[in-house]
């Protein structure tokens, strides 16, 4: 059984909650960032149409629009264009819906 000191450092920390990203300059630092850190070898540069379609995708969720371009960067190399586009950007569906559309 958990100690009372770890259940009140659990219940500390379950109410801490990072604030969700909204599409502007902060957010656009963040995506660049993630996009110079991929192995992809052609520099990608975004619209802010697609900035701001990549946000809503992610739900302003950080581990999301991470994951989101973790996926378009794969599907990047395996398409041999390395790079994501606005058109990759605006295309991409989550897993689950892809799977559905096949079933």
């Amino acid at each position: 059984m958990p100690s009372k000191t770890a259940v009140n450092r659990a219940v500390r920390l379950d109410q801490f909650v990072l604030p969700r990203w909204k599409a502007n300059e902060e957010f656009q630092e963040l995506v660049t960032a993630i996009l110079r850190s991929l192995p992809l070898r052609v520099p990608s540069g975004l619209s802010s149409q697609s900035l701001r379609h990549l946000s809503r995708l992610g739900d302003g969720i950080t581990a999301r629009v991470f994951g989101i371009l973790n996926e378009l960067a794969i599907e990047a190399i395996k398409d041999g264009i390395e790079r994501i586009t606005d058109e990759s950007i605006e295309s991409w569906r989550p897993a689950l819906e892809k799977e559905a559309a096949f079933a």
